[in-house]
């Protein structure tokens, strides 16, 4: 999960228990740059990841989602994913392509093996939930720092040295499209990693937190990615969590696995 409130991306990309307001230090970096960073830090030709995925309502029912998952990011700048459900055996097959695109409207396709059948879905209704858990599509995408105004924030929960930067829509289009008002955005000043973030929707209520943990190494030295993401509706009291195994970056992924082709193949 990026900066981009995934991921999340991916970018589509945040549970750290503590509470150390003193490990808010001191930047001479920008918060413009403090992002720029994490960009660079969740960087990646390509990831593939199985993924856990636990919903609990507000009276504690829980259910259980199971896929995998696939990421390329192509010489333009864009990217690919494709991931498909393993489990429960209801979805099972089903497919999801997404296109992120840089100069255009990002772009998703869904495979439902039932039917068949291949279905587009709009790009640009980024504020939909993903797939209905607690994370929207604008929460698993990479973030795209010339559609926002960056500022620091106050510090308040951070268990290492850390940083708060707080998001806020610039352009029209991003102020009708994305479902918040603003992000604030805790960052590990060392890692640059996001490990946490809280979300207020476009009437200013604090809606949705985020918290990420079990940071490890996934390729030799320097990429670490989180291994726990959670994601609260504060609303709702609902909660996702995303728990992730058999990380994998920079393997080498062919381009051409992650299409439309390769969608209605299966597997």
């Amino acid at each position: 999960m990026t900066a981009s409130h995934i991921v999340c991306g991916s970018t589509l990309a945040l549970l750290v228990v503590g509470s150390l307001a003193s490990a808010a230090v001191p930047s001479t970096m920008t918060p413009l740059a403090h992002i720029e960073a994490n960009i660079r830090a969740e960087a990646s030709s390509d990831e593939t990841t199985r993924v856990t995925i636990t919903l609990k309502n507000a009276q504690g029912k829980t259910q259980e989602r199971v896929l995998h998952w696939r990421t390329v990011t192509l010489a333009t700048g864009d990217k690919r994913s494709l991931l498909y459900f393993d489990r429960p055996k209801s979805i099972e097959g089903t497919g999801l392509l997404t296109h992120e695109n840089k100069n255009a409207e990002d772009e998703r396709w869904l495979y439902l093996p039932a039917l068949q059948k291949t279905r587009r879905i709009s790009g640009s209704d980024k504020s939909d939930t993903f797939m209905g858990t607690d994370f929207s599509y604008e929460d698993l995408v990479t973030e795209e720092s010339e559609n926002y105004d960056y500022a620091f924030g106050e510090v308040h929960e951070c268990p290492t040295a850390c940083v708060a930067v707080v998001a806020t829509p610039r352009t029209e289009k991003e102020k009708t499209e994305s479902g918040y008002s603003k992000r604030v955005l805790i960052l590990d000043s060392s890692t640059h990693m996001v490990v946490s973030a809280e979300y207020y929707n476009k009437s200013g209520t604090h809606a949705k937190s985020f918290r990420a943990s079990e940071f490890r190494a996934v390729k030799g030295e320097g990429a670490i990615r989180p291994f726990r993401m959670e994601m609260t509706d504060l609303i709702n009291q609902h909660s996702t969590v995303m728990a992730f195994d058999a990380y994998q970056v920079d393997t080498g992924v062919p381009e051409d696995e992650i299409s439309l082709r390769s969608l209605t193949q299966g597997h």
